[in-house]
């Protein structure tokens, strides 16, 4: 049977069993295998196609991550090589340096650090956390003056000389 390529227009024979059928589940006739694949095809962008793709390969990944994850265990305990990391960590360092030292980075390593120390805590955490916000929030309030006054640390050597010359002169007096 005679048939037009739905894709290059060029007419050509087809068995009439195979035509018969394709008619009958409404599906379109081509020429040939390539274009079959082209005239699925058409129509859609490489953005659109990208899109199904990664579409695709969540759902994929999704289903199949055990398999996934046991797959890739099993390369990097192959391949893997300490003298060879240690070089590459080395040649990195500096960068890891550089981000450490940001203060956007000091700041959240402040605060994970102390969710750490607080998870000593257990079901105290919370108040732990809050003292120690109240303790620093007073001490940025108060002066050093103020805080060696109310630790009785100020002027330590003359408190310190006055008592020994109050204890030396009741020796003496009582002695008398």
């Amino acid at each position: 049977m005679k048939i037009l390529c739905a894709h290059c227009g060029k007419k050509t024979e087809k068995p009439t069993g195979h035509v018969r059928r394709s008619r009958k589940d409404g599906l379109l006739l081509y020429c040939g295998r390539t274009c079959s694949g082209l005239g699925r095809r058409k129509g859609k962008t490489k953005a659109q196609k990208v899109a199904e793709k990664r579409l695709y390969d969540m759902a994929y990944r999704a289903k199949n991550l055990e398999r996934i994850k046991s797959k890739k265990r099993a390369y990097f305990q192959r391949t893997y090589d300490p003298k060879k990391a240690a070089v590459q960590r080395k040649k990195r360092m500096h960068l890891h340096v550089a981000y450490c030292r940001q203060p956007r980075y000091k700041a959240w390593k402040r605060g994970y650090d102390q969710k750490c120390r607080a998870m000593k805590y257990g079901p105290f955490a919370e108040a732990y956390l809050l003292a120690v916000n109240l303790n620093r929030e007073i001490k940025s309030r108060t002066t050093n003056y103020e805080i060696r006054l109310e630790n009785q640390t100020l002027n330590k050597k003359q408190a310190r000389t006055r008592q020994g010359s109050e204890a030396y002169s009741r020796d003496r007096n009582s002695g008398s």
